[in-house]
């Protein structure tokens, strides 16, 4: 009944996996209207929003959905918000973070662990004190985006009356 007229052969599968067929402009405005009509209050949404955009923007590479929804959990917000801002973020935060570890440091000469560690202390901290730097500011501009935007929705969507 939901198959195909035509199957598709391996190459399309494999395009299909890494390029939606309508495109990943679709998935951005399944999330943000899911995202806008939550019944939940304005600051919930938009401080679940900040609180994973600012949590895409540590090293925890493969963490941040964990954190994030932890985080969200304890200060009582919204946790599928701060599921869906650190989804967005990722996409500013992971190219800024990879090319901050490329620029900072190109050893690969590693002799033991110790040389390991030498290697992750340079790395890592530096841009771990200054990715927290953006990504603060970031996530303050999308606290005050989001609840403006939010508020402006709830409130056209009482005078419509639905």
């Amino acid at each position: 009944m939901f198959k195909r007229k035509n199957s598709l052969n391996i190459y399309s599968k494999i395009r299909l996996y890494f390029w939606p067929e309508k495109g990943f402009l679709r998935n951005f405005s399944y999330f943000w209207k899911r995202l806008i009509r939550l019944p939940d209050t304005s600051y919930s949404i938009s401080m679940g929003f900040s609180v994973g955009f600012f949590i895409a923007f540590t090293p925890f590479f493969g963490l941040h959905f964990i954190i994030s929804a932890l985080i969200s959990w304890l200060l009582k917000v919204n946790i599928f918000s701060s599921i869906v801002g650190n989804f967005f973020a990722s996409f500013i935060s992971f190219p800024m973070m990879a090319m901050g570890m490329l620029t900072i440091s190109n050893e690969t000469n590693f002799e033991g662990w110790f040389d390991y560690l030498i290697y992750f202390a340079k790395t890592t901290f530096p841009i771990f004190s200054g990715i927290l730097v953006v990504g603060l500011i970031l996530s303050l501009i999308c606290y005050f985006l989001i609840n403006y935007i939010i508020e402006f929705f709830k409130k056209n969507k009482l005078k419509k009356g639905n």
